[in-house]
């Protein structure tokens, strides 16, 4: 009998909290949002970035996200000082492990490295294997691609790799002129951001592993930002850095970005789901 999954990712900005000052404040509205929009596609994966903060000394703070979405099984993990990553299951999580993922260079939460979630779920006797990455979005593309190699060259099959890669695809059609004028007013040097972000190297690496966009091309569109209103941050220029990517051994029968006005209050990324089958 064939295997079905239905598997979301989902960049939660700070855990549904915002920065006032040195202070991190929960906001309950974004959170009720996010339990909307998790809820009304019922994901029987679900990977979160930007979904715990790990503290020193191991403590980690995080909303019940079993609670709040329904999902019993649960792993979270984080490199100190860093808002780390999340898996949540229908299904038993068997193996869990927090891997590294590069530095951290320039991450607004000052963590110096990065991490990976990996695990391995009991899937109806089949076992599947999920790594969530989030790899900072200040360094170069060779140092993305680099972190990442030793997460391909150990992955397990069947595998999937989601999160927020923050990686344009090489596939998707960007206009550096359009770029630069979206980044303009966003940082100091947007020709240069705009360089560096059209270094495209990350996603055709991935391929090249074997692993498949699980988006169709007709389906692809940008993931940040949403028209959350964040009147003391920067918007940045409308891209696709969240994506569901899967191994050979599955076929896609759905995909689609999520957009809607609960997640235009939730995150300033929205959603992607891809229904599976194994």
């Amino acid at each position: 009998m064939k295997l079905k999954l239905k598997v979301m990712t989902y960049n939660l900005l700070y855990a549904s909290h915002e920065r006032q000052g040195d202070t991190m404040l929960f906001h309950e509205e974004r959170a009720g949002a996010a339990r909307e929009v998790v809820l009304g596609e019922a994901p029987d994966i679900l990977g979160l970035t930007e979904a715990v903060y790990c503290g020193l000394g191991g403590c980690m703070i995080r909303p019940d996200y079993a609670r709040l979405f329904g999902l019993e099984h649960l792993f979270s993990a984080g490199f100190d000082g860093e808002w780390g990553s999340c898996l949540l299951s229908r299904y038993p999580i068997l193996h869990a492990e927090r891997l590294p993922l590069g530095r951290g260079d320039g991450r607004t939460d000052g963590a110096s490295q990065m991490s990976a979630v990996r695990a391995v779920l009991g899937c109806d006797g089949c076992e599947v294997h999920v790594d969530v990455v989030h790899p900072s979005p200040k360094i170069f593309e060779a140092d993305r691609v680099e972190a990442f190699l030793p997460l391909l060259r150990s992955a397990r099959r069947p595998g999937l790799m989601i999160g927020d890669f923050n990686a344009l695809s090489d596939e998707d059609p960007y206009d550096r002129a359009t770029l630069v004028r979206q980044l303009t007013g966003q940082t100091a040097e947007p020709e240069v951001l705009a360089t560096r972000m059209l270094d495209r190297q990350l996603i055709s690496v991935l391929r090249a592993h074997g692993l498949v966009d699980t988006l169709s091309p007709a389906s692809r569109t940008h993931t940040l930002p949403t028209r959350l209103s964040r009147p003391h941050a920067l918007q940045g220029a409308a891209l696709r850095l969240d994506y569901i990517f899967a191994s050979s051994e599955f076929t896609v029968e759905r995909s689609a970005v999520i957009k809607s006005a609960a997640a235009d209050r939730a995150s300033d990324h929205y959603p992607v789901v891809a229904e599976l089958g194994l």
